[in-house]
């Protein structure tokens, strides 16, 4: 029987213990960065180079805003890194990121409908891994965590897969029971 008791006092969201990412993943958030910066600055040196009047304008500020930028950037993903973590509970996970606009976001397992894991060349090179969790109805991720090690995400996926399969068996067995009790009800009846 459905009960939809009030209540009194509400769970507190700030009470989640969260788990840091994996330990490479700041490492990794520092490479794709670098990735970005270095051809970058290849072809900002190459315009320099090929073209001198763009070069005497611009070689002050790209000399002097080029590592500010590249080092804002860095020091960026380590508070960024550092304020992000994942929380398994019983019934659902929480993963918590951003700097200035922070987000909270909890996804209950009986919501999702299918999980993704992967894993790019330089994740596959550091141990680490990205889960995709998807729930009814969506086209892209409902929540997408990177920097997590690659067996975490397998224990995650197969704790979610576990969780729903005895979901299904629990619901199997209760709808077993509410058919043979409306068949009672309708011999009674009929």
């Amino acid at each position: 029987m459905f009960e939809n008791h009030q209540l009194d006092v509400l769970p507190q969201h700030q009470q989640i213990v969260y788990k840091p990412l994996a330990d490479k993943a700041l490492l990794h958030a520092q490479l794709n960065w670098l990735l970005f910066y270095l051809p970058l600055t290849a072809i900002l040196g190459a315009v320099c180079f090929f073209n001198q009047e763009f070069a005497v304008l611009a070689q002050t500020s790209l000399l002097i805003g080029l590592p500010i930028i590249l080092v804002l950037s860095l020091a960026y993903n380590v508070v960024s890194m550092r304020l992000k973590g994942i929380a398994m509970r019983e019934h659902d996970i929480a993963y918590r990121k951003g700097v200035i606009w922070q987000q909270v976001t909890i996804l209950p397992f009986s919501r999702v409908q299918h999980t993704e894991i992967h894993r790019g060349p330089l994740e596959r090179k550091l141990g680490l891994a990205s889960l995709r969790l998807y729930s009814a109805g969506g086209m892209s991720a409902d929540l997408n965590i990177s920097g997590l090690s690659h067996d975490d995400c397998k224990n995650i996926r197969q704790y979610i897969q576990k969780y729903t399969e005895a979901r299904q068996v629990s619901n199997n067995t209760s709808n077993q029971a509410g058919d043979s009790v409306l068949a009672t009800d309708e011999s009674l009846n009929g």
